[in-house]
């Protein structure tokens, strides 16, 4: 019923001018409803239940005006990395944070806080990594502690996310890479060797990754602002990113490099094929595409040494008159 009322809102919205519902006009009524079941019959509808959760979601998701983000590319990321460099010892938690949510494709509610609780999954919990999930391994497959050299790979043990109903999880791993900079290996070294030095000193942290006291966390503000004032210093528009574009970044970056839909579902953790609107062509995934449209347009192909007819020639866009061969 629930869905059937969350349709005809988002088709005809009950008003005279027969106009779809915004969500929040929706979330509103479902609100009024939940409210006149408990004023009228007593009864308590809890419209925040994991089905009801679920039917919000969709009903978001398909609002045609929804602001799409661009993506964060490599430049952007220099950019950031040279913004923050050698500020703080906090400033390094978090490029090493920014770092692996590219890699990795990181929504922001599995990094940073504030820390948001998910109730669509049939039980309250939230998805942001906990340090312990970050394993570092040599060429081996050997667990390294965080500070020790012969790192060559690390993996991510995401215990839940959202598109994960059941908390079956999943685990992500990258290799290093031969770059000074972006390195997911190095970087995630970086974030777990700070955490050691800083429960050294006595001081008190919460399980999670960016934990930088023992209830606070690196908050997505702040990375959201590291990635809008790269982006004005590359003189792009600073409404159009946000801590999605590091996701959207490193989905489209995976595509560019010749990876499968599946390859890019799978590491992003994507319950659905949504993830395909998000994705953005890039110049080097088309270098030698009007070679092969024409290749592929070419309704004969002639054997080599042979001298084409009248309509191979035309098919090269040969132009000479017909008159001209008598």
């Amino acid at each position: 019923m629930v869905g059937l009322f969350a349709a005809l809102c988002a088709s005809e919205g009950h008003n005279k001018a027969r106009k779809g519902n915004k969500f929040q006009t929706f979330d509103s009524k479902m609100a009024a409803v939940a409210f006149a079941h408990r004023a009228v019959r007593n009864t308590k509808l809890d419209y925040r239940d994991p089905e009801f959760e679920l039917v919000a979601q969709g009903f978001k998701r398909a609002q045609g005006d929804v602001d799409r983000k661009q993506p964060v590319t490599t430049p952007m990321l220099l950019t950031m990395h040279s913004l923050i460099v050698g500020r703080d010892t906090e400033s390094e938690l978090l490029w090493g944070s920014i770092v692996p949510a590219f890699f990795f494709l990181d929504r922001s509610s599995e990094l940073w806080g504030p820390l948001t609780t998910d109730r669509t999954t049939g039980s309250d919990r939230a998805h942001c990594v906990k340090a312990s999930n970050f394993i570092l391994r040599n060429r081996h497959g050997i667990q390294v502690r965080p500070g020790k050299s012969g790192a060559t790979s690390v993996e991510v043990i995401f215990v839940t996310h959202k598109g994960d109903r059941v908390a079956q999880g999943s685990t992500i791993r990258h290799y290093g890479t031969d770059h000074p900079i972006l390195c997911p290996v190095k970087t995630a070294q970086q974030c777990l060797s700070i955490r050691a030095r800083w429960l050294s000193e006595g001081r008190k942290l919460g399980p999670y990754l960016t934990s930088v006291s023992d209830t606070k966390t690196i908050k997505k503000r702040q990375v959201t602002n590291l990635i809008k004032t790269a982006a004005a210093k590359l003189g792009l528009q600073k409404s159009e990113y946000s801590t999605h574009s590091l996701r959207i970044g490193g989905a489209c970056a995976l595509l560019a490099a010749g990876k499968g839909d599946l390859v890019i579902r799978l590491m992003g953790r994507w319950s659905s094929w949504c993830f395909l609107v998000y994705t953005r062509l890039r110049p080097g995934m088309i270098h030698d595409a009007a070679s092969c449209m024409i290749s592929a347009s070419t309704w004969e192909c002639p054997e080599p040494g042979l001298v084409p007819d009248l309509s191979s020639e035309h098919s090269r866009g040969n132009t000479r008159e017909s008159n001209s061969q008598s």
